[in-house]
């Protein structure tokens, strides 16, 4: 699919690109001399988002110029995983602000990985609960500091 790769590739370069230059910048603070910036981590992640996204596009590029993906289409399958991790998403993000960060970070994991084809109900169950609860100690116990 190097047309929609193409294409999620140059949103994606983009966002990271409006990440890096507008947002990050002017939603961190610069953290003070003795300690490092709040903005690093997410500077880190946009930078790796914006440098993937362009090898993408480079990959897909090459594809498209040498035709092997000529008057091919995003397929509807696609369109509908798109919309269901979308909605996955967005539940999410009214679970973590109107209910606990716990329980959307729970239905987050297990309803992706349901979707995706998951049919083991331990796994289903376990999966969330390592997760979360490892966050829970790195957070707490190991770096000391409080969450939720």
């Amino acid at each position: 699919m190097p047309k929609s790769d193409l294409i999620s590739a140059i949103v994606l370069v983009v966002f990271g690109l409006l990440m890096l230059g507008a947002v990050i910048p002017s939603q961190t603070s610069d953290g003070g001399d003795a300690s490092i910036s709040p903005a690093l981590l997410p500077q880190i992640c946009a930078t790796a988002i914006t440098g993937l996204a362009a090898i993408l596009a480079v990959h897909a590029w090459r594809k498209l110029t040498r035709g092997e993906a000529a008057g091919q289409s995003v397929a509807a399958s696609e369109w509908l995983a798109c919309a269901v991790v979308v909605a996955a998403v967005s539940l999410a993000v009214i679970l973590f602000l109107w209910v606990n960060p716990a329980l959307a970070a729970a239905v987050l994991i297990a309803g992706l990985m349901v979707f995706m084809g998951e049919r083991r109900w331990w796994l289903i169950i376990a999966l969330p609960a390592v997760l979360i609860t490892g966050t829970w100690a790195l957070f707490t116990q190991v770096l000391g500091t409080a969450i939720g």
